[in-house]
């Protein structure tokens, strides 16, 4: 199996258990793992500059939106697998904007429950 450079990097937070995150990242990335593993892969396949527009895009946001999504994908991938795993995603992350949109993808059935859209991850598209 092909591991991102993101999700080797994930891997790599506790060595003791770096074989187990890359084998069955469904214990660590929760349910929608497999959307989460193939976000990092397309984000390994994207330029610097392509990374920087996504991240341009976020922080284009009126600073409400900004913490509105950034708090709702926290809370939304905490509840599936904790603080201490979601921080970790957060910082393995390319840039900023990749990592929300992570956070987001990983609580993506919660927030969809609530009636709500996967905004950050779509500032990805499109590059």
């Amino acid at each position: 199996m092909t591991h991102s450079r993101t999700h080797q990097r994930f891997a790599n937070w506790d060595r003791r258990l770096s074989e187990r995150v890359l084998s069955h990242p469904d214990e660590f990335l929760g349910p929608n793992w497999k959307e989460v593993l193939n976000f990092w892969l397309y984000l390994d396949n994207l330029s610097d500059e392509q990374l920087d527009i996504a991240n341009s895009r976020y922080w284009a946001l009126c600073m409400v939106d900004k913490v509105s999504l950034r708090d709702l994908a926290w809370n939304a991938s905490q509840a599936n697998i904790g603080f201490y795993k979601t921080s970790r995603v957060a910082s393995v992350s390319p840039n900023y904007a990749s990592g929300i949109a992570t956070l987001e993808l990983i609580g993506s059935h919660k927030i969809l429950e609530q009636g709500k859209s996967l905004s950050v991850a779509q500032l990805f598209l499109n590059l």
